[in-house]
């Protein structure tokens, strides 16, 4: 493919290695560089590529020179890994001059490393794995035994041409894709787990009724349950339980109060309208003569007004009272009352 030029700048590197220029790199590293790369070299030309590229690499851990990388490169992209490839590629166009680097062999083949990464890209086949029926922290999964983070699942991954093998794991359960890629595919594999049930906490252990208080002796919210669901579990103590009804006693006498003043005022005004007999004469059927009086009349119609006003405020806040203060709740006590209505009286009698 490369021809003479690859032999020329193959040769150039070689030379580079033997110069007396510099002394940084020990003689022994350079030969032995020397002779690994003139073996891959003899590899790529007899078509033995999986052969020549693992001695390149070989040869550029011991000299860190964009020539042998781009030769692993090419080596590489025969043989099919055309990921491998194209890191190489990358690292050759990014390395710096050090005393291996003898005229413009390196630089020429950092040029060429940068053209054959562009048209290698293209090349390069996108594999995108997704996970359905798990969480992806809970999930282990390789691609041909090569590990991947979950934090690239659903990610387009450079992958190479070939059957590619997409092995997921999840607890005790696994689930295998395989997936062919050709130059240039873009394919994605779904590794699918059935629904796994919300891990429960472990029974309590079992304990007598009689041995447990009945003050702590309450309902357990299932695991993990939150929020208000798991609060309206929860039995009010005896304590509580006091509160809330001295509380709602106290309410039950003001609205009896309340209730009481409103029947008595209702009952003063009515009896003054009531009393009030040449008034009631006068208006029949509340129709009032011209020889009343306005002044009369309204005071007439106002005391009409606040007895039945008070009235009906005095109905509902008694029998709002007396509710309350029957329905409160009672500790080791009964309750019992009764309500007298008498005209201009009320009374209430019992034990709370």
């Amino acid at each position: 493919m490369h021809g003479k030029l690859g032999s020329l700048v193959l040769l150039l590197t070689i030379v580079g290695f033997g110069t007396g220029t510099a002394r940084a790199t020990d003689d022994s590293v350079k030969g032995a560089a020397r002779a690994l790369s003139n073996e891959a070299k003899r590899d790529f030309d007899a078509g033995r590529f999986e052969e020549a590229g693992r001695k390149f690499q070989r040869a550029y851990e011991v000299a860190k020179v964009p020539t042998l990388a781009l030769w692993a490169a090419r080596s590489l992209a025969k043989h099919g890994q055309l990921v491998a490839a194209s890191e190489l590629y990358r690292q050759a166009t990014r390395l710096t001059a050090n005393d291996l680097w003898v005229g413009n062999a390196q630089q020429q083949a950092q040029e060429d490393a940068g053209k054959e990464l562009a048209e290698l890209q293209p090349r390069i086949p996108v594999l995108r794995v997704r996970v359905e029926g798990a969480a992806a922290n809970d999930v282990t999964l390789t691609i041909d035994g090569a590990m991947i983070a979950s934090a690239l699942f659903g990610i387009d991954l450079p992958a190479d041409p070939g059957w590619r093998r997409v092995v997921g794991k999840c607890g005790d359960e696994s689930s295998e894709q395989t997936v062919y890629l050709r130059e240039g595919d873009h394919k994605e594999a779904v590794v699918k787990f059935s629904a796994r049930p919300v891990a429960q906490a472990a029974n309590p252990a079992v304990v007598p009724m009689a041995a447990v208080p009945m003050a702590a002796a309450q309902p357990v919210a299932p695991a993990g349950a939150e929020g208000p669901s798991a609060q309206t579990l929860t039995t009010p103590t005896p304590a509580q339980a006091i509160s809330s009804g001295g509380a709602q006693q106290t309410w039950g006498w003001i609205a009896v109060s309340v209730g009481a003043a409103g029947l008595i005022m209702g009952g003063v005004t009515g009896i003054v309208v009531l009393s009030d007999s040449s008034l009631r004469n006068s208006c029949p059927n509340g129709v009032c003569t011209s020889t009343v009086s306005k002044s009369k009349v309204d005071n007439y119609n106002l005391m009409r007004t606040l007895s039945t006003a008070g009235l009906i405020v005095g109905g509902v806040g008694a029998a709002v009272g007396v509710t309350l203060l029957l329905w409160t709740p009672r500790h080791e006590t009964d309750s019992r009352a009764a309500l007298w209505l008498g005209p201009g009286s009320l009374a209430l009698k019992g034990t709370f």
